[in-house]
């Protein structure tokens, strides 16, 4: 072979090679490049979630601390109603103790017919003994008329509770 080919052999060998290098240095900056574009795009990604997730925490901790307040608003109502119900049922005492002692002192109050000083159980409605209903009393006398002289005729009207 002659040596002018063999130099261009040589030559092209080198052309070829050299292609190969910058082509293999070339695509490792464009691959570079995009992976440089691609974190940037996951890093914005990740501080919009990162907004979400701290929004969605803070929405979490008003939920909790409005579920915290309403117990405690509950509980606040359970123990108020606690108290009403003690003042109420300690007041249905005041009142049945008066009622009793009215019943004692008054010389006209319907007894039980074995004579003692207890009034029947049918002029109290609703004892708070018994199922809790309102106390409520026989206001008329033997004659059939209300204590303070007007005769019950049965007939309704309108500011009357106990229809």
């Amino acid at each position: 072979m002659d040596t002018g080919l063999l130099v261009l052999i040589i030559v092209v060998a080198v052309i070829v090679i050299a292609a190969v290098i910058i082509a293999v240095v070339v695509g490792r900056r464009k691959k570079t490049e995009a992976n440089r574009r691609r974190a940037v795009d996951l890093r914005e990604k990740a501080d919009q979630e990162a907004v979400g997730a701290h929004q969605a925490k803070a929405q979490s901790a008003q939920a909790e601390a409005a579920a915290v307040q309403a117990e405690a608003e509950a509980n606040r109502l359970r123990r108020e109603a606690e108290r009403h119900s003690a003042k109420a049922k300690e007041a249905s005492g005041r009142v049945e103790e008066h009622l009793r002692h009215a019943d004692k002192l008054d010389p006209d109050a319907n007894t039980h017919s074995n004579g003692s000083d207890q009034p029947r159980d049918d002029d109290r409605v609703g004892n708070p003994e018994h199922d809790g209903h309102r106390l409520t009393r026989d206001r008329t006398n033997r004659e059939g008329t209300v204590r303070d002289d007007s005769v019950r005729d049965g007939s309704l009207r309108d500011g009357d509770r106990n229809a």
